[in-house]
């Protein structure tokens, strides 16, 4: 996959995604690191600066990772970040995330609305034909969120990962391109 244009914008209705870069760095890692955040997140460990910028550097700057930054529109602030990886160009097909780490970005559908923006800039611009996320089965907004924009519940593991001491299920959920 090429890197993103650092000009791309996708404008929504509430908020638009830009590219995510290294002034947002110090941002990024606060919102990262959240309790309310990593609770969510498969991956658990504290990342740091350094950490963000070699996912910058080897990630993102080479296009193995789409990232943007959720803003509002009314008046830019940056609310979170969402993003594409794990791309299979051969199937055509990728795995979105998204966290926001802005309490006053909760409960407004501005995740569902970014979650549909991504979904759209997956098949329409990159020609992606499956677009796939991971969820926690605790994680009640975020399958909300998922269902809201048009994803599928496709499999449900049992017990599939230990976090923090205890075993979780996962849910998989998917979305097809209509187009193909």
């Amino acid at each position: 996959m090429e890197p993103m244009n650092k000009d791309f914008v996708i404008k929504g209705q509430q908020i638009y995604l830009r590219p995510i870069t290294e002034a947002d760095t110090e941002m990024v890692v606060r919102w990262r690191n959240l309790p309310v955040v990593v609770k969510n997140f498969i991956y658990r460990k504290p990342v740091s600066c350094t950490d963000h910028e070699n996912w910058l550097k080897n990630k993102v700057f080479k296009g193995l990772v789409h990232q943007f930054i959720v803003c509002r529109n009314e008046d830019d602030m940056p609310l979170g970040s969402i993003y594409l990886q794990n791309f299979e160009e051969e199937n055509k097909k990728a795995e979105w995330g998204i966290y926001l780490g802005e309490e006053q970005a909760y409960g407004k559908g501005i995740g569902t609305e970014a979650a549909k923006l991504v979904l759209d800039y997956a098949f329409t611009t990159l020609g992606m034909h499956k677009v796939v996320s991971r969820v926690l089965e605790r994680n009640k907004a975020s399958i909300r969120m998922n269902e809201k924009a048009g994803y599928v519940q496709e499999a449900y593991l049992k017990e599939e990962l230990f976090l923090d001491g205890q075993y979780e299920d996962l849910i998989l959920f998917g979305a097809i391109n209509p187009k193909g």
